[in-house]
């Protein structure tokens, strides 16, 4: 049956960078060919200070209806210090009510529209429980919303403006078990129906991995990192992993490749390159040429850059202290987990030196994306979620 849809995220467009936003996105687009789909979103581009970038009213990306409206304000001067308040010393409910204003983005108008036009869709689906427009989006049309919250374990997950969020959409989307399991444990809201929706990807584009090499001047085994370079990536851990694995007598001879927004010091080792950001051409290319792809973050709700890894048959080692990662890699059977960084050398030694091995580990994990990550599974997880919802 074909619905009337809007999607809510707090950012929305072709420049916006953010795992959350380009899900809603992808979701947009797949639903659009079944749906009549609209998104409600600000006019922020910028996750951090939330300024306004894009105008205000109604434009069409992919050729699906915008709606954009003003941020109000972002994040608070003070947040660091409210934060640090709110998360670990003694403070009051209000404080906690005040959590997703103080966050950003505020955007006072995109709630009265939802509470004005929120009855005319058969499903209003909202991305990210983090911020306003989902977590005092959600409590204005209970009765027509699904929630794909795309949580982690962090601590602002226990505040109070989450705390009945959880129990109030007919249904959620999940992106993995592991997220499932946590909101569960968490709020114990088994009652509501839910979708692990997982994603979908394109097939992979054309790309060079001999090219890549040559291009950057690199030869002999590559490790790569395709991500934020910062201490909230988990990236100063696989430095000091990297430095002790390599510094080690009999250590296998590779290069550290790193690709991304660099946002800390990289250590100066003639082992560690750091490229920036990459187009997305040469990310393939990159995830071709690597002989594995290590992903240290311990807070995801969803690896894709490990999907990505198997597109194209590179096994991945992942921190075994990340239930999302670790347990992606043990249902697609597509790689390793490390716990301490003696295991991180032994893992990585067997993934560079028994070639075999790893290439079986690739091929698995291909299989497995080839199987549970097209674009038609995709879709039929995203109508299953739109069918919970839209059911009078």
């Amino acid at each position: 049956m074909r619905r009337r849809v809007l999607v809510v995220v707090q950012r929305y467009g072709e420049e916006v960078v953010g795992g959350s936003e380009q899900h809603a996105r992808l979701a947009a687009r797949r639903l659009a060919e079944r749906h009549d789909v609209e998104v409600a979103t600000t006019t922020a581009l910028d996750y951090w200070t939330w300024a306004p970038h894009f105008a205000v009213g109604t434009t069409a990306v992919d050729g699906i209806p915008v709606h954009r409206f003003a941020v109000a304000s972002g994040r608070a001067p003070d947040f660091k210090a409210f934060e640090r308040r709110v998360l670990f010393e003694p403070h009051d409910a209000a404080d906690e009510d005040a959590w997703t204003t103080k966050q950003g983005p505020h955007a006072p108008e995109l709630l009265e529209f939802l509470h004005r036009e929120g009855g005319g869709y058969d499903a209003l689906l909202f991305w990210t429980y983090l911020y306003e427009p989902a977590a005092r989006g959600v409590p204005l049309a209970p009765e027509r919303s699904g929630l794909v919250s795309t949580a982690h374990d962090e601590l602002p997950l226990r505040l109070a403006p989450y705390r009945s969020l959880f129990h109030l959409p007919r249904a959620i989307g999940y992106l993995t078990p592991e997220e499932r399991a946590l909101v569960h444990r968490e709020f114990r809201n088994e009652e509501v129906p839910d979708v692990i929706l997982g994603t979908g990807l394109e097939p992979p584009r054309p790309h060079d991995a001999v090219e890549f090499r040559r291009a950057r001047g690199l030869a002999g085994p590559l490790v790569l990192y395709l991500g934020q370079v910062s201490e909230g990536k988990a990236c100063d851990e696989l430095f000091a992993a990297w430095a002790a694995f390599r510094d080690r007598p009999g250590a296998p001879a590779a290069t550290l490749v790193l690709c991304g927004t660099v946002r800390m010091e990289i250590p100066v080792r003639d082992d560690v390159l750091a490229l920036g950001r990459v187009s997305d051409e040469e990310k393939l290319g990159a995830l071709a040429a690597a002989d594995a792809l290590v992903l240290p973050s311990r807070l995801e709700s969803l690896g894709i850059v490990l999907l990505e890894a198997w597109q194209v048959g590179t096994p991945v080692l992942v921190a075994a202290v990340n239930p999302v990662t670790a347990g992606q890699v043990r249902r697609a059977g597509g790689g390793l987990a490390y716990g301490t960084p003696d295991e991180f050398a032994a893992r990585l030694t067997a993934l560079l030196t028994d070639r075999a091995t790893a290439r079986q580990l690739g091929a698995r994990g291909r299989a497995w994306v080839e199987r549970e990550c097209t674009l038609g599974a995709f879709d039929r997880r995203l109508d299953e979620l739109v069918d919970l919802v839209a059911l009078q």
